[in-house]
């Protein structure tokens, strides 16, 4: 059964200081009554509604120069998160809300869920998520996702041996086709030609 109860400060998805709303009653006897967020609307509460409201005002007005400051430290910040992912660009897993609350917090922004707007990723690549700080301030950050600092490493470490095989390959290939056309021309002289050459490839 609902309970009703007189706002003495506003509560966000509850209702603003002064009204008169239904609560459920644990929720008022665990969270506001203790906090003294709201009281039974009994004649002394309402009688107080003109002062909670002027104090409501002054915190409400604290509250959103505190928003405006963060506001502008969002605008200018860029998250990145390292994931695992493929050489196509492909995550192993994905990168989701949590992950993105996790790297706030790494930068001393404490935030809940409901908070942040992110669609989960699972690709590489550049995004947006929206913060929101209240339902009339939301602000876009630019996420980058990219590729885990170990696996980019040992990827680099991949191709620069495939290269390496691969310039090898070409110039036993170019060596090979050198001794083929002196062959042509002078089959004596190819003969030491190659010789020389095993011998520099062997060292």
């Amino acid at each position: 059964m609902a309970l009703k109860v007189l706002l003495r400060r506003t509560i966000e998805g509850v209702g603003e200081v002064g009204e008169i709303v239904k609560v459920k009653p644990g929720f008022a006897r665990n969270y506001l009554f203790p906090y003294g967020y709201a009281a039974l609307p009994a004649a002394d509460a309402m009688r107080q509604v003109v002062k909670d409201k002027e104090v409501e005002a002054v915190r409400q007005g604290r509250l959103a120069a505190e928003r405006a400051q963060i506001a502008e430290r969002l605008q200018s910040l860029t998250l990145t998160l390292e994931a695992r992912a493929g050489e196509d660009g492909h995550l192993y897993g994905s990168v989701g809300v949590r992950q993105i609350l996790d790297a706030f917090q790494l930068r001393g922004y404490r935030l809940i869920d409901r908070q942040v707007r992110f669609e989960t990723v699972r690709e590489l690549g550049e995004y947006e998520c929206a913060v929101a700080l209240s339902t009339d301030s939301v602000v876009t950050v630019k996420v980058w996702v990219v590729q885990d600092a170990t696996d980019a490493l040992s990827m680099a470490e991949d191709i620069a041996k495939a290269a390496g095989a691969k310039a090898a390959g070409a110039k036993a290939a170019e060596a090979k086709a050198a001794e083929a056309k002196a062959a042509e021309a002078d089959p004596v002289a190819a003969a030491a030609s190659e010789d020389a050459t095993d011998a520099a490839l062997d060292a």
